[in-house]
């Protein structure tokens, strides 16, 4: 896919970075972690809180088992398990 930067700037950086991704070098992963820092930054908290919900809800949920519990049992991670909640936000932003 050829995205022009210029027409679709959206479109352009989603497959850059998604390349990076497909590339699985370590530099690769270091430009593509820079990216996500970047991009993060300029988030505002609130944006993110609308478009993170589940993952936001999912990891709360957890955080208080974990606060609750006197084990280490309950990992506070990424809530990979939602493939569901991950399509929906495939869509955010364009």
């Amino acid at each position: 896919m050829h995205a022009d930067p210029r027409a679709n700037p959206t479109q352009w950086l989603t497959a850059v970075c998604l390349d990076l991704l497909e590339q699985n070098t370590e530099e690769s992963k270091a430009t593509l972690i820079s990216a996500i820092r970047t991009l993060v930054s300029y988030l505002e908290p609130g944006l993110i809180d609308q478009a993170f919900a589940p993952w936001i809800a999912h990891y709360t949920e957890l955080l208080v088992q974990f606060e609750n519990s006197q084990s280490n049992a309950v990992q506070l991670c990424l809530p990979l398990d939602l493939p569901e909640q991950l399509g929906e936000l495939k869509t955010v932003g364009g």
